[in-house]
């Protein structure tokens, strides 16, 4: 993807000022403080759609209490405006099928995004296959993997 066909993408904090608003009453009611902003989620973004070969799949939790399904399009889904993302998994593994007789083999991505992730300065946690970023505090375990 050329720079200017990025450009061109939604950001972090595409959204109505409406929806903005009903967030913000959202977070304030919850008495939730921000751990991520757009320039965050936007380093996140260009990162996840400069990938040529594989995109992980994610999902997200609302400060609105709404959970979405797991999606690998990072173009247009991702959820905008950011600000209302309370937290946002993202998959470290993907299973290539070898053969017929042969197990899945597992490919862990962890070890290039875990790091792109410290290096953004998330907040955010790895549990069995998937690394959870907190786009507000206190971190919300919903949904999340046992810790081992």
């Amino acid at each position: 993807m050329t720079a200017s066909a990025t450009h061109s993408l939604p950001q972090a904090d595409a959204g109505g000022d409406d929806v903005k608003r009903k967030l913000r009453g959202h977070i304030a009611r919850r008495n939730l403080a921000g751990a991520a902003n757009d320039c965050k989620w936007n380093a996140l973004l260009a990162f996840m759609r400069g990938q040529p070969d594989w995109a992980p799949s994610y999902r997200y939790g609302s400060v609105t209490g709404y959970v979405s399904r797991w999606d690998t399009e990072w173009d247009y889904h991702p959820p905008f405006p950011f600000m209302g993302v309370e937290w946002f998994d993202i998959s470290l593994y993907s299973e290539e099928h070898v053969g017929m007789l042969l197990p899945k083999k597992i490919i862990d991505h962890g070890v290039w995004i875990v790091p792109e992730l410290a290096r953004i300065g998330f907040d955010f946690e790895v549990r069995d296959r998937v690394a959870r970023i907190w786009g507000y505090l206190p971190r919300s375990y919903h949904d999340f993997s046992p810790a081992d």
